[in-house]
């Protein structure tokens, strides 16, 4: 998803991390501090409810609005931080929103 098509707040929010203007937002993850992993769901079946934790944040699962990961965090019962996924030159990083 290229950050020109969003609102003004992309721009603003790309500005503040000190991303460039080139980053494409992902989506939404969830981090888990004390296990620093991100959650996943299963790739065999993204259906199912089973999920992992994971170590690349690329392999996190993605919520497309943040609403989605603040209620999937809250279900989980763990203390999850939801982070920003963006894309720069091939690779991925995390950012705390």
């Amino acid at each position: 998803m290229n950050t020109k098509s969003h609102h003004r707040w992309m721009s603003d929010f790309l500005e503040e991390m000190g991303l460039p203007a080139q980053a494409e937002f992902q989506g939404y993850v969830l981090f888990n501090l004390d296990q620093n992993a991100f959650i996943a769901t299963s790739r065999h079946n993204p259906d199912s409810s089973h999920q992992q934790l994971v170590r690349p944040c690329d392999w996190a699962h993605c919520y497309p609005y943040i609403m989605h990961a603040s209620d999937a965090a809250s279900g989980l019962g763990a203390e999850y931080e939801i982070r920003a996924l963006f894309r720069l030159n091939g690779r991925y990083l995390s950012c705390s929103v």
